[in-house]
This record gives C-alpha cells, sequence and structure tokens, in this order.
C-alpha cells in the first residue's frame, strides 16, 4: 500500500513549475582627484570631472518547469543604467535573455544571451574570448552574448558546443570546449573560431580546504590591444602580425583561519609592452591614448589581496594592491564592505603613484538594495 500512495504522489508531481525574481539596485557615488602633473591627462586636457555618479537597476525574473525527464528554465534579467541622475542618460538593456532545455540531467541546450562564465581567475579570464571581467570590481554583473549552446554531460566530463550568431554575418564565431571535474581538480580545454582568428585555451585548478591554485591561459592569433612603431606612431589591432601570442594567469587563494585570507595573481600577456614599449611610449604620449590602462600597460603584472572578515561576514576589509613589473605602475586599494540584511555598503579608494596614471586618488561609495 505504501509503494502504490508513493507513486501516485510521483505521478501527481511529474509537473512542477518554480518562479522566482530578484530586484537589485546599485548606486555609485565617485569622487577622482585629477592629477594635474600626470604624462597621459596633463592640466586636464581630457576635461574629467571629478564628481560621478552611476545607477543601475537590475530586474531578475526565473521561470523553471519540470514535466518528467525535461526541464525548462527561463532566465531574465534586465539593466537599466543612469549617469550623474541625468534623465537623458538613461539606458536600458538585457544583460540575460535565454531558455535552457535540460533532459535527463545529460543533455543541455541554451539559446538567447547568457553569460560566459569560462575561467577560473579572479582578476584576469584570458580563455573568456568575448568579455573579460573588470579589475577593480570583479563582482560587476557582466553583459551575455547570443548563443546556441549544447552541452553533454556524461560522468565526470561536460563537452559543450557553441554558435555565436552576428547580426551581420560576416564573421563565423563558434566554440568548443570540453570540462573534467574530479574531487579537487577541475580541467578545461577551449577552441574558439572567429572567422580569420583562432584561441586554443586551457584552465585547471585544484581547490583544497585552505588552499587553492590556478592557472588559465591561451595561445591566439588576433589581439585587442595597440602597439607602437620603431617611431612611437601607433599600430592597431588590425594591422598587427596575426602570429600567435600567449596569455596566461597563475593565480593562488590562501585561508589562514575563518577571518583571515590572503590572494594574488600573476598575469602575462605577450601582446603588451616591453620596457623598451614603455619608454618610447612615455615619449609620445599623449598622442598614444589608446593604448592607456590605468593599472598596467606592459607584459607582467601581479595582483595581491589580504581580507580579513567578521566570522560571519557581516564586514570586512580588504587590501588590494596592482603592480604592473613593467611599467613601474602601482595602485594600492583599500575596500571596506558592509553587510546588513537586504543593504550592502562598499566604500573603495584606489591610490596611484605613477606618472602614467590619471588620478591621484579615487574614492567611491557604492550602496546596493535587494529584494
Amino acid at each position: 500500500m505504501e509503494n502504490t500512495i508513493l507513486c501516485n504522489i510521483e505521478l501527481l508531481h511529474t509537473q512542477e513549475s518554480i518562479f522566482n525574481y530578484q530586484i537589485i539596485l546599485e548606486t555609485k557615488g565617485e569622487y577622482n582627484a585629477i592629477d594635474s602633473n600626470s604624462e597621459v591627462n596633463s592640466d586636464n586636457w581630457m576635461n574629467l570631472e571629478e564628481f560621478s555618479s552611476l545607477s543601475q537597476l537590475y530586474p531578475i525574473l526565473g521561470f523553471k518547469n519540470t514535466w518528467g525527464k525535461l526541464d525548462t528554465k527561463l532566465q531574465v534579467e534586465a539593466n537599466i543604467k543612469n549617469y550623474n541622475f541625468d534623465k537623458d542618460s538613461t539606458d536600458f538593456s538585457f544583460q540575460e535573455l535565454y531558455t535552457q532545455f535540460e533532459l535527463e540531467g545529460k543533455h543541455f541546450f541554451i539559446f538567447g544571451k547568457k553569460r560566459l562564465d569560462w575561467g577560473t581567475g579572479m582578476i584576469w579570464n584570458p580563455t573568456n574570448f568575448f568579455i573579460q571581467k573588470d579589475p577593480i570590481r570583479t563582482q560587476s554583473r557582466l553583459e551575455g552574448l547570443f548563443m546556441l549552446n549544447y552541452s553533454y554531460l556524461f560522468g565526470r566530463n561536460t563537452l559543450s558546443f557553441y554558435l555565436f550568431p552576428e547580426k551581420e554575418g560576416k564573421n563565423f564565431k563558434a566554440a568548443l570546449r570540453y570540462e573534467y571535474s574530479k574531487e579537487r581538480v577541475d580541467a578545461s580545454l577551449s577552441f574558439v573560431e572567429y572567422g580569420k582568428y583562432q584561441q586554443f585555451g586551457y584552465d585547471i585548478s585544484y581547490g583544497g580546504n585552505l588552499f587553492t591554485a590556478y592557472c588559465e591561459g591561451v595561445l591566439r592569433n588576433y589581439t585587442k590591444s595597440f602597439a607602437l612603431s620603431d617611431i612611437g606612431t601607433l599600430i592597431t589591432p588590425q594591422n598587427r602580425s596575426k602570429r600567435f601570442r600567449s596569455e596566461f594567469v597563475l593565480g593562488t587563494s590562501i585561508i589562514f583561519n575563518s577571518n583571515l585570507s590572503f590572494s594574488g595573481e600573476y598575469h602575462f600577456r605577450e601582446d603588451y609592452l616591453s620596457k623598451s614599449d614603455v619608454k618610447l611610449y612615455k615619449k609620445h604620449l599623449p598622442s598614444n591614448i589608446e593604448l592607456f590602462d590605468p593599472l598596467s600597460v606592459g607584459k607582467h603584472t601581479l595582483f595581491g589581496n589580504v581580507e580579513y572578515k567578521e566570522t560571519y561576514s557581516r564586514w570586512s576589509i580588504n587590501l588590494r594592491s596592482f603592480y604592473d613589473i613593467t611599467s613601474n605602475q602601482l595602485a594600492i586599494s583599500p575596500v571596506g564592505i558592509l553587510s546588513l540584511n537586504n543593504f550592502q555598503f562598499e566604500l573603495t579608494s584606489m591610490f596611484y603613484n605613477n606618472s602614467l596614471s590619471i588620478h591621484n586618488i579615487q574614492t567611491s561609495l557604492l550602496v546596493s538594495c535587494f529584494f
């Protein structure tokens, strides 16, 4: 009798629907102490303002339906942003808008605009061909990509195929990715075909209870960065050599106790500036402003962060540092975060000590509300 009742209950629940929603409101006010002696922006010729603000509203809707062995998911995330509280600057876009079908827990089909979450790098993630993280605020909600995706899960392995349609249809974009996961080790291999460009990528990580290490890198025959000729003129990415160049990240995270932790990364980019290039770059500023990066213009960059957090993570203090070994750029950023129920306050300052920087100090207060 008990088996019959269980069977009837199972039949009654072969179809189940779940609806969820979340609203995130972020408002950031920023003060910028402009460096009048900057080689990049001498006498503030760029007419930068000292105060700025950005407000973003994220309405997020999700719907999931289960019918036997088929799960269907619809995800919508919009973004309404406004600069400096100017109504004419309001912009609307979709961060994500996709449908996912899951069959028997092995076959996954995705159609629509979705984030591509490749790579384990905390600050830099070179394997993500299309959208890179913001090193200054890695938790920013990245915009998705329009894709057709099929993934097959077998054992500890996942094989995924991607197509990325374009409106104009001039360039064929596709990708293939293999993932393996076992206990504390995760690894992946990827290949991207983008018209006449190709990218080969790898990603491997080891995650222990108190220690994590990872390596992520690519080999590709394209670049998005400018270069300098022998006389200091700019060479556009389209006109640079199409030979294969490497980029990789080595990273680690160490938890000392329940309150104190450290994380760090080393980033190498073959297509960025060498020491001799940096000298040439400085000599011809500001005419080659396209090369500017507030954190790093050289091949070798280091990142480190020390975090101390309250036992229940209600508040934390971080000390983040970026150092470009090639160009001698240094940026130090103390960050304080306070979480109170549905609110989070994040106070950040960034101190620069190099003539390549535009600002002496940048300070921002980010207030986030979750509903």
